[in-house]
């Protein structure tokens, strides 16, 4: 038996469409399936939480927010998780190489070949793919209130940045990653990433992998925003970690300080603000 936990509402309604795909499919080959549907933020969490550890898979059908949200739900136990892509950014289908159409995502999973990937524990909370600091999870929370995001689509989070862009007030931040200490008076943003993407293809962290027991950091100091801008289109291709604005770490136990508290985004989703610690949970999920 296989659960799916379906988010109708992801990607502006992408969810409910892909579900409306890949049911009729379930169905027609006699494949045992249940299926729950979230009803309000988190709900994903409850419902992989309650589902039983003997299933053959549980699937999140949604974007990178939904699969955070089931990632959580499935902590602890040993049923391998599977990922329908339906959501705005899809980073961690990118990473993965899930493919977007609904019906090719479940040949995948229905093929069933687990293998393990890393997690990371941020504040107590699963992280599967991404998470940012400061900057970058402002634009998260503004891009996830967006009434522009279907309009939009990927590019909600560049609107948002420029949106968000000279409001911004730096702070003092240290960050501390395997005991070593870095001290920075301003920073524009922090990400620790398992993937190299996050934002609809912002490659924030191009050398990041889910499956070599390492976290990898990327650090933007602050500068003035049209330096921030001139510096910002790199992104997509990764090479601003070669800008002298840009430090890159590597860990599995990091600790950020700030002055001021900073907003936190956690694939995707604001969980609050700094301080926090991060450690790396090496091969501890079985992804379809």
């Amino acid at each position: 038996m296989r659960l799916f936990i379906v988010n109708q509402q992801s990607g502006r309604g992408r969810g409910q469409k892909a579900w409306q795909q890949i049911e009729p499919i379930l169905k027609q080959r006699g494949i045992p399936y249940q299926v729950q549907f979230t009803e309000y933020p988190a709900h994903a969490i409850e419902l992989a939480g309650q589902a039983s550890s003997h299933l053959r898979a549980i699937i999140a059908v949604g974007g990178d927010g939904t699969l955070h949200e089931v990632g959580n739900g499935v902590k602890g136990k040993s049923v391998p998780l599977g990922y329908i892509p339906a959501g705005s950014g899809n980073d961690f289908a990118r990473a993965e190489g899930i493919p977007t159409n609904p019906i090719s995502a479940l040949e995948r999973i229905l093929r069933h070949e687990p293998r393990p990937i890393d997690l990371a524990e941020v504040n107590g909370r699963v992280m599967i793919g991404f998470s940012g600091i400061g900057f970058d999870a402002q634009v998260a929370h503004v891009a996830n209130h967006s009434r522009l995001k279907r309009l939009l689509k990927q590019s909600i989070y560049l609107y948002s940045m420029l949106k968000v862009l000279w409001s911004y007030q730096p702070t003092e931040t240290t960050i501390t990653v395997d005991g070593e200490t870095h001290h920075f008076t301003g920073i524009w943003l922090i990400a620790v990433n398992n993937i190299p993407s996050y934002g609809g293809g912002m490659m924030i962290c191009p050398e990041a992998k889910n499956d070599d027991s390492w976290l990898d950091i990327c650090c933007v100091r602050y500068c003035h925003p049209l330096t921030f801008l001139r510096l910002f289109p790199t992104v997509y291709k990764g090479t601003h970690v070669y800008h002298p604005l840009v430090s890159v770490y590597r860990g599995k136990e990091i600790s950020i300080q700030t002055a001021q508290p900073l907003t936190i985004h956690i694939d995707g989703e604001i969980v609050g603000t700094t301080p926090l610690t991060i450690q790396l949970k090496p091969r501890t999920l079985f992804l379809l």
